[in-house]
């Protein structure tokens, strides 16, 4: 025996159940509704204008895809399919229908209000006391851009497919010739239709081969100009980068900028100034890995007296005892020269700019003489040569953090923070490759997604999802955490205005 259908799906219904009464009342759809409600939509409405054609209510565009990119949906023809079958999205969008050109086009020309919306969603999660800001962890992630890695050339191979171009150039022009003087005025004199496209082939190259000049760059992808070769899941392509910001206590991302450089140096004051802007306030302690490490970030994190935790590079634990490492070359006091380990003095032979910053290099001489030759100079043709920062007792003081154990257990912290916000968006929200072409595109897909991302740690009232292995130190974090900041000789500090929610 089987069971029977219930009724003849044909059959009319008397009393015919409303779309409202089909959702139920603890519905996720109705929950991150009711969120986005407290969510002011002045400055998208706006944007458009009440000349021509009424548009689609932005409020309810955006409902859709919030939602849609909650669930891991981020195709625009697959987001329309679900407005017209699934009655969640209908009772989300009002009835109202929205092709997937509408949905696509909304979603990539409102992607600065679209960011708005996600700094509201940040004091929104502020409100329901979510955030702390006793501990803010900043990471980035690399995602691939929409192009695919077969529009990536390179210099030598746009020269390569130029000089092919420019022989089937010349064997048109030669084969015009001879048609020439075979029909006189004919037909022949003309190119055909299928050599015509080189010359334009050709014209894409040299815009390619002079975009690699003049921004300096290796590879660049020829249909996607805006994104940058990085390196995503061990292979070369064109992708940007996601900065965030994430606050320890529930994981909620404070801060979001998407870039297209594949280093990260120099993009912890932008974050760091983005997290106050969305909350008025400043964080207690910012912790970021190795590759936020560089001069010009050491010395702004000092000017403004920003406590953090930010790994320096040229940081290695097994030599930090080595008898003629650069850090047991030490000031001289007399003069601007090092001292070596050996007693010999260092003098300064110049300073030069890196990516990291401004360094002094300071050089020995007869060092040949010295029975520590091979141990200090590698036995080398040269003396002795060390560069040291121009910040370098700023340096010096990241160090002793990093190394404290309370040092030690806020990177820790970093790990188990960040890392699992990125984790969630790639693996089960498929956030791993945008959709969107451009620089603009991409931006609106990731604003959607930390948008997304944060609501729902409001509609869920702030349940931690900190892994288990995190608990002990999480639950104990808020209260010894000023112990810990005074052992870090860190001072507390705090905007002079507080935003209008608080």
């Amino acid at each position: 025996m089987f069971k029977q259908a219930v009724e003849d799906i044909k059959q009319v219904l008397l009393f015919a159940t409303s779309v409202d009464d089909a959702i139920p009342a603890d519905a996720d759809v109705r929950v991150l509704s009711d969120a986005m409600d407290q969510l002011d939509w002045s400055g998208l409405e706006s944007s458009y204008s009440s000349v021509g054609c009424p548009a689609y209510p932005p409020d309810v565009l955006t409902r859709i895809l919030v939602y849609a990119y909650s669930k891991g949906v981020r195709s625009s023809r697959k987001i329309e399919e679900l407005v017209e079958n699934d009655k969640r999205y209908i009772w989300l969008a009002g009835g109202l229908k929205p092709d997937h050109n509408t949905i696509a086009r909304f979603r990539k020309s409102k992607y600065e209000h679209l960011r708005e919306l996600f700094s509201q969603s940040v004091r929104l999660c502020m409100e329901a006391g979510l955030v702390l800001l006793n501990v803010v962890s900043v990471d980035s992630t690399k995602i691939a851009a929409r192009a695919s890695k077969r529009s990536l050339y390179d210099a030598a191979q746009v020269y390569r497919e130029m000089a092919a171009i420019d022989r089937i150039l010349a064997e048109a022009e030669e084969t015009d010739v001879a048609e020439d003087e075979e029909h006189g005025n004919g037909n022949g004199r003309e190119i055909p239709e299928h050599l015509k496209d080189p010359a334009s082939r050709r014209a894409k190259l040299a815009a390619i081969a002079k975009r690699l000049n003049e921004e300096r760059l290796n590879k660049t992808s020829s249909s996607e100009p805006e994104s940058r070769v990085m390196k995503v899941s061990g292979k070369l392509r064109p992708a940007y980068s996601l900065q965030a910001a994430v606050d320890s206590a529930n994981q909620v991302i404070v801060a979001m900028e998407l870039t297209q450089c594949a280093n990260d140096a120099g993009k912890l004051p932008d974050m760091i100034r983005e997290l106050e802007t969305n909350t008025g306030l400043c964080a207690d302690v910012v912790v970021a890995d190795r590759g936020y490490s560089d001069e010009e970030t050491f010395a702004w994190l000092d000017e403004v007296a920003q406590d953090a935790i930010v790994v320096p590079k040229e940081h290695l634990g097994k030599r930090s005892n080595d008898l003629f490492s650069s850090g047991c070359f030490l000031p001289a006091e007399d003069a601007d020269e090092l001292v070596c380990p050996a007693g010999r003095r260092l003098t300064l032979r110049g300073e030069y700019q890196t990516g990291s910053g401004v360094y002094k290099q300071y050089g020995a001489s007869g060092c040949r003489s010295c029975s520590f030759y091979r141990q200090c100079a590698g036995g080398k043709d040269h003396s002795r040569r060390v560069n040291i920062s121009s910040v370098e007792h700023l340096r010096q003081r990241m160090r002793d953090k990093v190394c404290s154990p309370d040092g030690k257990k806020l990177l820790s912290l970093r790990r188990q923070t960040a890392e699992p916000v990125f984790g969630q968006a790639k693996s089960n929200r498929g956030f791993d490759r945008f959709l969107l072409w451009g620089k603009s595109g991409a931006t609106a897909e990731s604003a959607l997604t930390c948008l997304a991302h944060n609501l729902l740690k409001c509609v869920r009232g702030g349940v931690s999802t900190v892994p288990l292995p995190l608990a002990s130190l999480h639950a104990g974090i808020h209260g010894c955490l000023k112990v810990i900041i005074r052992s870090l000789t860190l001072t507390r500090r705090r905007h002079a205005t507080v935003c209008e929610c608080f």
